[in-house]
């Protein structure tokens, strides 16, 4: 399974590049990488604003990069740039700023798979990531014309418990401070 890590956004409600905010330690999104990296080797990590910054922070990483020259518009845009990228092959989207995202949320979500064609999380009644696809919804995403949320709703994925971690982001900068009074220790994220 391919993993599209979404590392392309303007991070405007946290105004600040939120992925390189520290937790634990060192930036955000690094820890989203590590966890993506457990469940899966080929991981694909979808760039945008700040580029540079981010891509000098993957350095040595075994993570493959892209660029998505339209990340402004929207994370529709990213994610489509990432699903052109990933080989023919089951795949998750998930986006950077899940640093609390567990191998076992994973490895349940991929569960799923065998019971549904999409799977994905939820946590206290809102859902989550990694929304993990089958491979024969790759070019149907690609050609659908809305929001993916509409295309995941529509096909009634099966929904299986997550963590926290599924759903608690760095959006805001109230849930920055939220990760970081639940994160008071690096042990906390790995």
């Amino acid at each position: 399974m391919t993993v599209i890590l979404l590392a392309a956004g303007l991070s405007s409600r946290m105004g600040t590049n939120k992925l390189l905010l520290p937790l634990g330690g060192e930036p955000l999104l690094l820890h989203s990488l590590r966890h993506a990296l457990s469940f899966s080797p080929d991981v694909i990590a979808v760039l945008g604003h700040e580029r540079e910054r981010v891509e000098k922070l993957l350095e040595g990483w075994p993570v493959r990069t892209v660029y998505a020259e339209d990340y402004a518009k929207g994370q529709v845009f990213s994610t489509r740039k990432g699903l052109s990228a990933c080989p023919d092959d089951d795949f998750a989207i998930v986006p950077g700023d899940l640093p609390l995202l567990t191998l076992d949320d994973y490895l349940n979500t991929y569960t799923a798979l065998s019971y549904s064609t999409i799977a994905r999380p939820i946590c206290d009644g809102e859902p989550g990531h990694p929304v993990m696809f089958r491979k024969e919804h790759r070019e149907r995403l690609l050609a659908f014309p809305g929001r993916f949320k509409a295309y995941v709703d529509s096909y009634d994925p099966c929904l299986v418990p997550g963590s926290l971690g599924t759903v608690l982001d760095a959006d805001t900068p109230e849930r920055y401070k939220r990760l970081l009074s639940l994160c008071d220790n690096l042990a906390l994220l790995h």
